[in-house]
């Protein structure tokens, strides 16, 4: 994806989110104390300012706990996110270019990647 389309859907995300909210009549600082996410990361999200949390499991965690609150579908969300935010590992084409390059650190990095990939998916 992109990173003007990222920026697009993580706006989309963020104001289908407020939305919910304001259709269960909900303020931010209630939807705050029924989740325990600070008021601050709430309007991030609603802003689509996902980058602004401060980290993967922070911005997986916090949207599925908003999503729950506000019966949306945490699934169909998160993954809306992790597209826009977290792109897939390189393909085994990519890792080869890469290595290609004649770049020691890209080709270092690809091969640790390459390595990781092929011990996860064993």
């Amino acid at each position: 994806m992109e990173q003007n389309d990222a920026t697009i859907a993580l706006l989309a995300i963020g104001r289908r989110i407020q939305s919910a909210r304001k259709k269960s009549r909900m303020s931010v600082a209630k939807l705050s104390a029924k989740t325990a996410i600070s008021t601050r990361f709430i309007e991030y999200i609603e802003e689509g300012e996902f980058r602004k949390l401060p980290g993967r499991s922070h911005v997986l965690g916090f949207t599925r706990s908003i999503c729950r609150e506000l019966a949306l579908d945490p699934e169909e969300i998160i993954q809306v996110v992790k597209t826009a935010m977290y792109p897939a590992p390189m393909t085994e084409f990519e890792l080869t270019i890469a290595q290609q390059m004649k770049r020691p650190l890209v080709a270092k990095i690809a091969n640790m990647l390459k390595s990781v990939l092929d011990r996860i998916t064993r």
